[in-house]
């Protein structure tokens, strides 16, 4: 089961605002709004900028990272319901990854308590680093995590908040299902081919139990 970072595993739109409004304090934007944020949350760094100020520069990727990461650590926090989901899905034996637009999800994930409920973690820069990977709705994240579990794309679903993470997951050949943490409805979801639509993660473990009774060989 692979997840997506923000707005899906944790709240992480307040610890954005902050981060894009200290880079706007410091190169002389406006700032923006949460609602802004919202609107732009799945949305890799260079089309989050040009989403929120009309414009991107290389230079304020970097100081974004910069002044972001002073406060993700006070700022994002796991849903309620993130780490028991977690911890019960992992009871059952199911392998749990996240594939973010992040470059890097893992410090981050560190930061806010859940990396270790998870097999792995992946962004921009692949598992080892070394190899610049597309954005979502590209399906290489996911592919890559495929081959590293040795898995078929058949079991295994990818939960996201936005119609790019189904748009990914279809694209990888994989069944999506949308959570209502972000822009869409469960409706809106299923109208753009998830396989199911959840409004908590606490929902994923029957869904997980359902679908092995419906195929026990799996």
């Amino acid at each position: 089961m692979i997840f997506d970072h923000d707005m899906t595993i944790v709240d992480s739109s307040y610890a954005l605002m902050e981060g894009f409004n200290l880079m706007a304090d410091a190169v002389g934007l406006p700032r923006t709004t949460h609602d802004r944020v919202m609107a732009c949350i799945a949305l890799p760094l260079p089309q989050f900028c040009e989403g929120l100020f009309g414009d991107y520069r290389p230079e304020w990727g970097d100081l974004f990272q910069e002044k972001a990461a002073l406060r993700e650590h006070e700022l994002i926090h796991p849903f309620p319901d993130t780490i028991p989901t977690m911890k019960r899905l992992h009871e059952m034996g199911i392998i749990c990854a996240v594939a973010s637009n992040r470059e890097d999800p893992k410090p981050v994930m560190e930061r806010s308590g859940v990396a270790p409920y998870f097999d792995a973690m992946i962004g921009a820069w692949g598992l080892d680093h070394r190899t610049h990977l597309p954005y979502k709705p590209d399906p290489a994240m996911l592919n890559v995590l495929l081959e590293h579990f040795d898995l078929p794309a058949e079991q295994a679903v990818y939960v996201g908040d936005a119609d790019s993470d189904i748009e990914t997951a279809r694209a990888a050949g994989m069944r999506g299902i949308g959570i209502t943490r972000g822009n869409f409805t469960a409706a809106e979801f299923l109208a753009m081919g998830a396989w199911r639509a959840i409004d908590e993660l606490s929902e994923l473990p029957g869904i997980a139990e359902a679908d092995r009774q419906e195929k026990p060989s799996s």
